[in-house]
C-alpha cells in the first residue's frame, strides 16, 4: 500500500509563504550589520620591537591594513614610506592584519621602513573593526581621530597626496 502525502490547500500554501516573506521582510529591516566606528581604532597592537600600544590622535593619521603577501600592498606601502618621508606631520600606520610577528619582521627589514610605523595585529582587531575584506585598505584621520576617507585597494602616492589634503 503506498501512501501519498496530503497536499495543503492552496489558501494555507499561500498564507504560509506570506508569513515566511512577512518573516525575511521583517528581518531585513530591523537587523543591521555591525556598524563600523567612525573614530582611529582603540584597539591593542603591538610594534615589531614587541612593545604592546594604542593608535592615539593627536596628528592626522593614514592607516592601512595589509598583508605579506598582497602584491598590492607590496607595492604600496614603499610607495607610502616615501610620502611619509615628505609629511613628517602624519602618521603612517602600516597594521598587519593577522601574520606572525616573524613574518612581518623579514618584510619590514627587507624594505628598510623608517618613517611609517609598522604593527602586528595578531589578532585582527583593527580589520574586524573596520570591516576590512580586502587588501591594501587606507583609511584616513584628522588629529581628533576622526574618519575623512577610505579608499579600499591599491593607491597609487599621486591619489595618497591628494586624500592626504583631507586631512587638514
Amino acid at each position: 500500500m503506498e501512501v501519498t502525502p496530503k497536499k495543503l490547500p492552496p489558501a494555507l500554501q499561500l498564507a504560509l509563504v506570506g508569513v515566511v516573506v512577512l518573516g525575511l521582510v521583517a528581518l531585513a529591516l530591523w537587523s543591521r550589520p555591525p556598524e563600523r566606528g567612525a573614530d582611529l581604532p582603540q584597539v591593542q597592537l603591538v610594534r615589531l620591537d614587541g612593545t604592546p600600544v594604542r593608535l592615539q590622535s593627536g596628528k592626522p593619521t593614514v592607516l592601512v591594513v595589509w598583508a605579506t603577501w598582497c602584491t598590492y600592498c607590496q607595492r604600496q606601502l614603499p610607495e607610502f614610506e616615501e610620502v611619509a618621508r615628505q609629511h613628517p606631520g602624519i602618521h603612517f600606520a602600516f597594521v598587519n592584519d593577522g601574520e606572525p610577528a616573524s613574518l612581518v619582521r623579514q618584510f619590514h627589514d627587507a624594505r628598510g621602513f623608517s618613517q611609517a610605523v609598522v604593527y602586528q595585529d595578531a589578532l585582527r582587531t583593527v580589520a574586524m573593526a573596520l570591516r576590512v575584506n580586502g587588501y591594501p585598505s587606507n583609511f584616513f584621520y584628522d588629529a581628533k581621530g576622526r574618519l575623512v576617507g577610505e579608499v579600499r585597494g591599491y593607491m597609487s602616492p599621486e591619489q595618497l597626496r591628494a586624500a592626504l589634503v583631507q586631512l587638514n
